[in-house]
């Protein structure tokens, strides 16, 4: 009698545990496949959850060591983006762009990474100067 309740209990826990796997599976589903319509134009690739670089992490000298990372969702709402004709603009109508920096695993030797490096950071400072830039962010663990 004791085990014919245990089973039945046993069983009840089961059903109950994936129904609720089921219903958190709809739900992360939905969350990283919407996409609102007012985003609707996106470059190719970029996706609601690709990673960008948010706010800069100054040291104490005010210089920048770091980005927090966050998503395009997220950052496109700092920026208060919407469209303008078919361009994607920032709450002062600044035209909006993605950036993707160097991001290589394997080195090419100092001074061909070193001008490289320098090239990348010349168009990053040439766009700048006419777009508001979102920079992807390099995630050197997925390299190789």
């Amino acid at each position: 009698m004791k085990i014919s309740f245990l089973i039945i209990f046993v069983l009840l826990g089961i059903t109950q545990m994936n129904e609720q796997c089921s219903k958190n599976e709809k739900q992360s589903t939905n969350i990283t496949t919407r996409t609102p319509a007012k985003f609707n134009q996106l470059p190719e690739g970029i996706e609601f959850d690709t990673e960008v670089e948010g706010k800069a992490i100054k040291n104490d000298k005010g210089e920048v060591n770091s980005y927090e990372i966050t998503s395009v969702e997220k950052r496109l709402g700092e920026l208060n983006a919407k469209y303008k004709g078919d361009k994607l603009v920032d709450d002062k109508n600044k035209e909006i762009k993605f950036f993707k920096p160097l991001c290589r695993g394997v080195s090419q030797g100092f001074e061909e990474d070193q001008r490289e490096y320098e090239r990348s950071q010349n168009e990053l400072a040439e766009l700048k100067k006419k777009y508001t830039i979102i920079t992807l962010h390099c995630d050197y663990r997925n390299l190789m």
